[in-house]
Parts: C-alpha cells; sequence; structure tokens
C-alpha cells in the first residue's frame, strides 16, 4: 500500500512539474512577443509622430494589429490595452521634433491552466522613446 502512495505521489508531483513548466515557458513567449510588438510600435511612433495622442493610439493600434497578422503571434490584439503618452515636450499642445513619449502595452497575465497561480493580474510592457520625425517633415 505505501508503494501505490508513493507511486500516486510521483505521477502527480510530476504532472505538476510539466504544467509548471508549460505555465512558464507560455509566459515567456508571450512577454517576448510583447516585448517585439512594442518596439515596431516605438519604432514607428518615432519615426513618424503625430498630431495628437488619441489619434497616435488608433495609428499605433493599426500597427500593433498588422505586427500581429504578419508576425501570427498568439496575442489578442482585443485584450491589449495601448497607452501613449508625452513625457516631455517644447510645445503642451503640437507635437514636434525630440518631443520624448511612453508607450505603455498591457495584456492581462496569460497562463496555460488557473490550477498555477499567475504572479500579477496583468503583464506590461513601458518603453521611452523621442520623436526623430515628424509626418510633415516627409
Amino acid at each position: 500500500m505505501g508503494q501505490f502512495v508513493a507511486v500516486i505521489l510521483n505521477i502527480m508531483l510530476l504532472l505538476l512539474v510539466t504544467i509548471g513548466l508549460l505555465q512558464t515557458h507560455v509566459v515567456v513567449q508571450t512577454e517576448n512577443e510583447l516585448m517585439e510588438v512594442s518596439a515596431a510600435a516605438v519604432k514607428y511612433i518615432s519615426n513618424h509622430g503625430g498630431s495628437n495622442e488619441g489619434a497616435l493610439q488608433e495609428e499605433v493600434r493599426s500597427i500593433i494589429s498588422r505586427e500581429l497578422v504578419e508576425k501570427r503571434f498568439s496575442l489578442s490584439e482585443q485584450e491589449m490595452s495601448v497607452r501613449v503618452t508625452r513625457t516631455h515636450s517644447a510645445d503642451p499642445v503640437l507635437w514636434s521634433h525630440a518631443d520624448e513619449f511612453s508607450l505603455v502595452l498591457t495584456i492581462p497575465y496569460p497562463g496555460f491552466t488557473s490550477w498555477i497561480p499567475g504572479p500579477a493580474d496583468t503583464l506590461q510592457v513601458t518603453r521611452q522613446g523621442t520623436i526623430n520625425v515628424m509626418d510633415y517633415d516627409l
């Protein structure tokens, strides 16, 4: 009887370790995809600028959706929260060269299973950038 209990415990341990590894893999893969999408969005903002934060967020959303389709990422565009804010600007109204901005992408914490609780409710990537070229310069 003792061997039977030991075998059951070993099987349970092997299953939990496997599920834990899959959980870790899913989180790391999702974070890498989020980092790559945010890098493309920051590059777009730096090279195109914007007229206001609302219009820029819509442009960034379209860039993100195009990136997700082209690279076949597992991220869901509907679950992603996008926030673009200027952190330093020469003019409080108009966007111009050398304005600094912050891009924050947030998604719900990914999980392979609900058996293993995640350490956070959301997974977030924050990137800082500077506007190099405005569209009217081109």
